[in-house]
């Protein structure tokens, strides 16, 4: 449904910013999962850790809400929603190798066309994009600090988030985008996995 022209702002509904909480909670640990499996010093650095896992969160929590603004400013009704499977993948990836970080969506109603879903679909990677070069831009200041590999792991975060979220299939971002404008789908998938593969670099994951 169409909203009136005076209530197209950012709205929540108790519902929302309870399952916003719950999916926030399950990412920023499947992220921080991400460090187990290093030899990284963040965990000497209690500043750092936080620092990590407040980025992972700002990750998740910014691209939600970038969707949720972009189909808002549309006049379309636009809520987080948690779903079971995204749930319990997302868990499992808490304590599993394989990472799947997708407990939920924003689900939209109302009438959108293709443009319109296309620009709210790539809302949320381009946001953690611009993250992750924002997040790897510092990084030459700050060498030989606690917060570097924060930081460093930030992006890697932020960069995997927006490429995972452009794969072109199922409920994934990258099917409306792909099926909205294949060269902007293009550019931001290898942007995404250049700075994937530039931050796990940075960090050597491989």
């Amino acid at each position: 449904m169409l909203l009136p022209a005076r209530s197209r702002r950012m709205r929540f509904s108790t519902t929302e910013i309870e399952h916003l909480v719950l999916g926030t909670a399950l990412v920023t640990a499947a992220g921080v999962s991400f460090l187990y499996d290093s030899t990284s010093p963040i965990f000497s650095s209690i500043p750092a850790l936080i620092l990590a896992t407040v980025l992972f969160a700002m990750g998740f929590i910014l691209h939600e809400l970038a969707h949720k603004y972009v189909a808002q400013s549309y006049g379309l009704w636009a809520e987080f929603r948690v779903n079971t499977l995204g749930v319990v993948l997302t868990a499992i990836s808490i304590v599993s190798p394989f990472k799947f970080i997708a407990p939920g969506a924003v689900v939209i109603s109302g009438y959108a066309d293709r443009n319109r879903m296309g620009l709210t679909a790539i809302a949320g990677p381009i946001v953690n994009i611009v993250i992750a070069i924002g997040l790897l831009t510092t990084l030459p200041i700050l060498a030989n600090t606690r917060i570097y590999y924060a930081v460093a792991y930030g992006a890697a975060i932020n960069a995997f988030l927006a490429l995972f979220n452009l794969i072109p299939f199922s409920i994934f971002d990258g099917r409306k985008v792909y099926a909205w404008n294949k060269r902007y789908w293009a550019v931001t998938f290898v942007v995404a996995l250049l700075l994937t593969l530039y931050a796990y670099f940075l960090l050597g994951l491989f």
